[in-house]
């Protein structure tokens, strides 16, 4: 085996299966290298996606005899058919499939086809399938980040996060740090730098906390005003982070404060008219742009008048005059997007929320408004993927007359697509926008059934999170499933009799992330237009950690891997000694004090359901 040549190798790989090639890494590291092959793994995460699950069924249709294809169309015709999701894309008007005279060659062409399709990598950009492949199998584990214990007489109250940011490294390829502002007006950083073969990591430690009421104003003795004025206005986009000056803004009702990350200090803050409801990011040389409940601003850290800390500023010092800011015709955006996808020069702001409508303003010439996308759905979060979007038309497998060329050309321009996860008429609504313009893609029918609140890229898929506590994966088309997990899977496994049922099936059950939502996902490796796996940046092939950070309702913050394993590392042996350590009667009174819970939990439910049945039969 030694002495083959790797093309034979891999040429041998090609027929083996997934656990053999696996097993196969563990014999050499030359053998490593071949069994990642980038090329092999590409065709076996084809081989399993959904893709390749409806051309096979297409080529067994197209096999059987004309007659039976007449007749099975014409059964699939008729009214309250149970239609598939295939079913429905060929009765919109694609060729419908008949037998074929040289079904081997038509299979050839339309594995190729597919194949063409499907493939996520765009040409500039380089995927680790192997990652993609485990991304899409492995089991996922969260692991959550210990959050500072409340100076209560109850010393297991957690605080909770009411925003988060992220620190990244000088090459923005990795999340280093998570940044969160909790209930009490402090600030908490956790370290969150990736691990290695000769560095553990940072395992989601805490590494620094200010005061509790730094960003509030208020006293420690003082925690429950604080909690009011941190979760008052409820905004997600609450917390913007500048890796590269170590900046953070946080906003709090109508003040945005500045925090030097490394001291943990105000170094300036800010008043606005109305209540903050979303920051755009921060990057140097480029000004915030702050969203409130009326009017859109620009805030540069650069003017000088922002350097009073007091909040009595009287005008509005942006751009040179004290009135330039734009003024919302209805109230409400949740959520800013500063699009660098059309070149360094792009100088464009995207606007969304509560009204129908995106909006775009250029920096250059704010606050005069550019243009509009009109959308028809209110949208919570907007995520952006540096290339552009394919038209629908190029669709190689629904439209057997595009050419693959085409295809290939299309996604070699220039561009970018703009992720918006929104509400449409009560159901999610995944929506991609095409820059330049093209016509939009708007998944309303398999998206979710609940309203979408965040959305963004991971790997070569699309992950976003409905309000039933859903994540879910689907392919860069916006329509093809991948898969789905749910966050209070992730809290309550282990647990029996974890079922919504009654009354009291709500966040106020005693269980912990029982009906928990994730209002935010950002990812911890970041998609660029180069990315390749996070192993790659880490030197070593043998570690993935393309992970997502989490903050749900609740205010936990998570770290969502795939594995096996803890995606915030192993646990420490000291902390191994004391789980171990434990006394079995604390063991036992916790175990006792859980089911007690859970009983009381089904005799309220049952008394519910009892109560609706009695009146419905008109007994009250």
């Amino acid at each position: 085996m030694d002495r083959l040549p790797d093309e034979v190798i891999l040429d041998i790989l090609s027929y083996l299966g997934v656990r053999d090639i696996v097993r196969f890494q563990s014999l050499s590291s030359r053998y490593l290298t071949l069994a990642r092959d980038n090329t092999l793994w590409k065709l076996e995460c084809f081989n399993h996606s959904r893709a390749e699950a409806l051309r096979r069924r297409q080529q067994l249709l197209n096999v059987q005899d004309s007659r039976l294809a007449e007749l099975r169309n014409a059964v699939t015709a008729l009214p309250g058919a149970d239609l598939t999701a295939w079913d429905v894309a060929q009765l919109r008007g694609s060729i419908q499939p008949r037998a074929s005279r040289d079904p081997e060659s038509q299979a050839r062409t339309q594995r190729s086809r597919a194949l063409a399709n499907w493939e996520p990598a765009y040409p500039s950009e380089k995927l680790d399938y192997y990652e993609e492949y485990i991304h899409q199998h492995a089991p996922i584990q969260v692991g959550w980040l210990d959050l500072p214990k409340a100076q209560t007489l109850n010393k297991e109250e957690l605080r909770e996060a009411t925003g988060v940011g992220t620190l990244t490294d000088r090459d923005g390829g990795h999340v280093t740090h998570v940044v969160a502002p909790l209930d009490d007006g402090s600030i908490c950083i956790w370290d969150l730098s990736p691990r290695s073969t000769t560095q553990a990591g940072g395992r989601g430690q805490i590494v620094a906390q200010s005061h509790s009421g730094l960003l509030t104003g208020q006293t420690a003795e003082t925690t429950a005003d604080s909690h009011i004025l941190m979760t008052e206005t409820g905004a997600v986009e609450c917390v913007s982070v500048d890796s590269t000056s170590s900046k953070g803004y946080f906003a709090v009702q109508n003040r945005l404060h500045e925090v030097d990350l490394n001291t943990l200090q105000v170094t300036s803050s800010k008043q606005y008219p109305f209540p903050i409801t979303a920051l755009s990011e921060a990057k140097a040389q480029t000004p915030v742009t702050v969203g409130t409940n009326w009017t859109i601003h620009l805030h540069d850290p650069r003017d000088s008048a922002l350097s009073a800390t007091d909040g009595t500023t009287k005008g509005e010092l942006i751009g040179g005059s004290v009135y330039s800011h734009a003024t919302l015709a209805q109230p409400g955006p949740l959520s800013i997007l500063h699009d660098s996808g059309l070149g360094a020069d792009d100088s464009s702001i995207w606007v969304a929320g509560r009204f129908t409508s995106m909006l775009n303003y250029d920096r250059r010439f704010f606050p005069r408004l550019r243009g509009t996308i009109h959308s028809g759905a209110r949208i919570a979060s907007l995520s952006s993927l540096p290339f552009p979007l394919a038209p629908q038309y190029l669709d190689l497998v629904r439209h057997p007359e595009a050419a693959a060329s085409a295809l290939l050309e299309a996604r070699s321009r220039p561009g970018t697509t703009i992720l918006a996860a929104a509400e449409y008429k009560g159901k999610g609504s995944l929506e991609l926008h095409g820059l330049p313009r093209v016509q939009p893609y708007q998944n309303r029918q398999t998206a979710s059934a609940s309203k979408l609140l965040s959305v963004a890229p991971h790997g070569g898929r699309v992950v976003f999170s409905d309000g039933d506590g859903n994540l879910k994966w689907v392919e860069r088309d916006g329509f093809s499933h991948v898969r789905t997990f749910n966050i209070n899977d992730a809290s309550v496994s282990g647990q029996q009799d974890a079922s919504p049922y009654g009354i009291w099936s709500s966040t106020a059950s005693e269980m912990p992330g029982q009906g928990d939502i994730v209002q935010k996902i950002i990812p911890t490796h970041p998609v660029s237009t180069s990315s390749m796996g996070s192993s790659q940046s880490l030197g070593r092939a043998d570690i993935h950690q393309s992970n997502l950070l989490l903050w749900t309702g609740d205010g936990r913050l998570g770290i969502l891997g795939f594995g096996h394993s803890n995606p915030l590392g192993e646990d420490d042996p000291a902390d191994a000694v004391d789980v171990q350590a434990r006394s079995a009667e604390q063991s036992a009174k916790e175990d006792a004090e859980r089911q007690y819970g859970m009983a009381m939990r089904r005799a309220l439910e049952r008394s519910a359901d009892e109560v609706r049945f009695v009146k419905g039969l008109g007994m009250f």
